[in-house]
């Protein structure tokens, strides 16, 4: 059974100078134990999906689509439901730990909240957080346990909020940047630990990142963003290897094993965009029809899709 769908996802954000088009049709689905991976340059809209999914989108966000979650359809799902979800069923995994750990709390107590409000005592409460930290790789965990979110490196902070996050073992885990500004070997145990959670928890994980190695190690399918809409989506292996979406081949040739080859240009203003393919004006591949017409995402026979008028075979 399909644990998470999302269909025809539009989010926009009305400002004084115009309308954001921040996520355009975007349609997906999860099944139990996946992980998927939302990728694309910074502002392609990969986090405000997730912030779609667990509702925590500021009220100027005027929504649009269906979002589907265990059977039940998650927009206009009554408020009080819906946090009785976040945080039990649906974990979120923030992008700024610094930001979501309460700084005047000792990391210990700001996981055990969780459990003295399931109605433990304070000990027992306190052991079991001390047992989370293990979880994560943050030994010796009575020390840590004592300590405040400050005294703790940025990696160090990205883990306790992950441990916050599998403290209610939930189904859905919406994994938000994990390794964003982690040097190479706080990266390296970031994706040891969400593989240890995938294991342990058999949870799905929905993994929203620009870094494309962490991507590549965990994801069983890769959906890549441009400009609001997936551009591309199917097996984590096939997108890799044989990327069909020019712009796909561009991310994947900007890795640094793969040379560190820039893509050239920028993204379009999402409160402007083109007529035809968002992509037009950076492509190589550009014909006259990319101009005119917007392309849609056309499903293949690689359990996958792409949005392109003239894909590469792969």
């Amino acid at each position: 059974m399909t644990l998470l769908s999302v269909e025809g996802l539009n989010v926009r954000f009305p400002t004084g100078d115009g309308t954001v088009h921040a996520s355009r049709d975007v349609s997906f689905s999860m099944e139990p134990g996946e992980v998927l991976g939302l990728v694309g340059e910074t502002g392609s809209g990969k986090s405000v999906i997730g912030q779609a999914i667990i509702r925590l989108l500021p009220a100027s966000a005027k929504i649009s689509g269906d979002i589907f979650f265990d059977g039940q359809e998650l927009t206009r799902l009554p408020d009080q439901r819906m946090h009785a979800l976040r945080g039990r069923t649906i974990s979120l995994v923030p992008q700024n730990p610094s930001g979501s750990l309460d700084p005047l709390v000792r990391n210990g107590m700001q996981i055990a909240e969780i459990f003295i409000e399931r109605g433990e005592k304070k000990q027992a409460a306190l052991d079991a957080a001390k047992n989370l930290l293990v979880a994560v790789g943050l030994i010796p965990s009575d020390r840590i346990a004592r300590e405040y979110p400050h005294e703790l490196s940025g990696g160090m902070r990205q883990r306790l909020t992950t441990s916050i996050a599998i403290a209610e073992h939930s189904r859905l885990i919406i994994a938000d940047e994990p390794t964003k500004g982690l040097d190479y070997h706080a990266r390296e145990t970031t994706a040891r630990v969400l593989a240890g959670i995938r294991e342990r928890e058999q949870a799905s994980l929905l993994l929203i990142t620009h870094d494309l190695y962490l991507a590549e190690r965990l994801c069983d399918r890769i959906a890549v963003l441009y400009a609001g809409e997936i551009i591309e989506i199917g097996p984590a292996s096939q997108v890799f290897r044989n990327p069909r979406h020019p712009y796909t081949q561009a991310l994947i040739r900007a890795m640094p094993k793969n040379g560190l080859v820039p893509l050239e240009g920028q993204s379009p203003s999402l409160m402007a965009l083109p007529m035809g393919c968002s992509f037009a004006s950076r492509c190589s591949f550009m014909s006259d029809r990319c101009c005119t017409d917007h392309p849609g995402l056309i499903q293949d026979d690689r359990e996958g899709g792409v949005r392109c008028h003239n894909p590469c075979s792969g």
